[in-house]
């Protein structure tokens, strides 16, 4: 990161404080925005939820398709082209189809590669047109949790062949793969189970995070014998990590799981059939749909919703695709506008994709490691369960005051505080003749809508930008260049956009 002058300092601190004693602009961040501020306004609420923040071109499609036929259009990934995240990924083959020791040797021949890992996370999300399946991954990166700390080549062909390649197909098929997958067996310590000292931390966590959940109906004689049944799981090293079942590893006794019986003198059968019981237990669907209204909908998640997801996931057996399209289209999801906080990498990558019409990136070191400062670097959560999904997680005052600097500071990037961002923020915001008419194109670039700012949030900008003089003042290009920085800052730090 570059350095930001003594005089760029004092100027961000100054304005900061200057503006948050004059309306609590910054206490408020953690105020949901009331409904009526923010509705009626279905097509932003869909474009919300299912892209990672809205760009010009996603307005003309939904306007084009229609909200269901927008929908179905992200559902429907495959079809969709990912040109400019394909030419980047290009760039780094070990990303694309690096098996796990090429990636781990990456680690130590590409001086940034410490860097181009969260970075992919962060740029896949932002550019990349298949905008509700980097929302798909991003899910299911957090419900079978790796962090890549020890595991960095694992992890990522993890993410690949894993998560990727599952995140809007058969729940079935994406839990048989996590269960092989060499990351989560060797985080979990399942390689050394067997039939002597079965490990029950893939046993535990395969139903109380992954399937059934904490209160699924399973108990701790449950977990010991679906312990037994995956000892010989276990991975083989090579050229590359891949899973191998050791049957001189295995418990071949009876187990009884959930109550079902799984008979003497098997194999690997044994973590198949348990894997097959618990994909189709209701317990599994009522987890998963509950999971997913939450982060998609509220996190009051609304039980008839709930229900109603639960029962879409039984009936077609975990297509994950559409149970996705049944809360996407209910009801209870267009009542729930503005009821999400963006969790940090939902706000980086927002906030990215509302400058891109005049962003540009070097190496984006400083973007990747202020998502640390702000508690979610990509694959960095040590415990099973994944990155926090509710607002009560990010909503503290360290978390808050991180995420506030980064939203008042990139604007700058405009008079070349960082050597690797610049931004071009006329091609960001029109010229315009008074200072009402550049809080209003400021709001439009930034919100969606002038509209989504209130009466009082118009008048304390309006009054920042003019320093308390009358809103048709007409603009200087002086007051333009001294004032817009702040204001778009101001902006991506309002209630309005952090709230969704």
């Amino acid at each position: 990161m570059q350095s930001i002058s003594r005089r760029g300092f004092l100027k961000l601190s100054g304005m900061t404080a200057a503006f948050a004693a004059s309306g609590g602009w910054m206490a408020r961040l953690q105020a949901q925005p009331a409904l009526s501020q923010l509705a009626p306004d279905p097509i932003r609420h869909v474009l919300d939820r299912v892209t990672w923040g809205p760009l010009a071109s996603d307005v003309e499609r939904i306007s084009e398709l229609g909200i269901e036929g927008f929908i179905d259009y992200q559902l429907n990934y495959e079809a969709i082209p990912d040109t400019q995240v394909e030419a980047w990924l290009a760039n780094y083959p070990y990303l694309l189809n690096g098996n796990a020791r090429e990636i781990f040797a990456a680690s130590y021949e590409d001086d940034y590669f410490w860097t181009v890992v969260p970075w992919q996370r962060i740029h896949r999300a932002a550019y990349s047109e298949r905008q509700l399946f980097e929302l798909m991954v991003e899910f299911w990166t957090d419900h079978f949790n790796i962090p890549a700390s020890d595991l960095i080549g694992e992890k990522m062909v993890d993410d690949r062949e894993v998560v990727r390649r599952h995140a809007l197909g058969s729940f079935r098929e994406l839990l048989f793969a996590s269960a092989q997958s060499p990351a989560m067996l060797i985080y979990l310590t399942n390689t050394e189970s067997n039939a002597e000292h079965p490990n029950e931390n893939y046993g535990r966590e395969v139903m109380e995070l992954h399937t059934l959940g904490v209160d699924g109906g399973y108990t701790e004689d449950d977990v010991k014998a679906v312990a037994r049944a995956f000892t010989g799981w276990t991975v083989r090293e090579g050229q590359q990590t891949d899973f191998f079942y050791d049957h001189s590893m295995h418990d071949t006794n009876e187990k009884v799981v959930l109550g079902q019986v799984l008979p003497a003198g098997r194999g690997i059968e044994d973590g198949l059939a348990v894997l097959d019981i618990l994909a189709t237990h209701p317990s599994t669907a009522r987890f998963i749909a509950r999971k997913l209204v939450r982060r998609f909908v509220s996190d009051a998640a609304p039980e008839s919703l709930v229900d109603s997801a639960a029962l879409t996931f039984f009936t077609t057996e975990g297509d994950i695709r559409a149970v996705m399209r049944h809360i996407l289209t209910s009801p209870e999801f267009m009542a729930a506008q503005g009821q999400k906080f963006r969790r940090p990498i939902d706000f980086m990558v927002a906030m990215i994709r509302a400058l891109r019409p005049g962003l540009t990136f070097g190496q984006r070191h400083w973007l990747v490691w202020s998502l640390e400062d702000m508690g979610q670097l990509p694959y960095n959560w040590n415990p099973p369960n994944g990155y926090p999904d509710a607002a009560g997680a990010w909503l503290n005052t360290n978390g808050l005051l991180n995420r506030w600097n980064v939203a008042l500071s990139i604007p700058f990037a405009s008079e070349g505080w960082y050597e690797d961002i610049t931004l071009n923020l006329d091609a960001l915001v029109p010229r315009v003749g008074t200072a009402d008419q550049l809080v209003s194109a400021s709001a439009a670039a930034i919100l969606g809508s002038p509209a989504r700012l209130s009466p009082e949030d118009r008048a304390q900008l309006v009054a920042y930008v003019t320093d308390g003089g009358s809103p048709v003042q007409t603009l200087t290009d002086d007051m333009r260049a001294n004032k817009l920085p702040s204001l778009i800052g101001l902006l991506l730090a309002s209630p309005q956009f952090q709230w969704h």
